[in-house]
């Protein structure tokens, strides 16, 4: 059966998000910037939440990353970890 999707299809860039090409310009993981714009909203612009990230706001980024790379999106780092400019996500 087909999973339906929980988060934002990471090819859909909202007005506020960060378009995934700039992710090699940020030191970010693609599939992060897609977490990131799937939480972002007018309120909390991408850029804001890549900057200072809440704590449920890592949390949800860190289920839609997750949720990529199930549904084939992203691939699967080997070492299950994602950088975040000078952070990281491990899964």
């Amino acid at each position: 059966m087909d999973r339906c999707r929980t988060y934002r299809d990471p090819k859909i860039v909202p007005e506020h998000g960060i378009p995934l090409d700039q992710a090699t310009k940020l030191h970010t993981h693609p599939g992060v910037i897609a977490g990131i714009n799937a939480v972002c909203t007018e309120r909390r612009p991408a850029m804001v939440i890549w900057k200072a990230p809440t704590g449920p706001e890592c949390d949800h980024i860190v289920m839609a990353l997750e949720e990529y790379i199930e549904l084939g999106d992203f691939d699967r780092a080997p070492d299950d970890v994602y950088a975040w400019d000078a952070d990281e996500i491990r899964l």
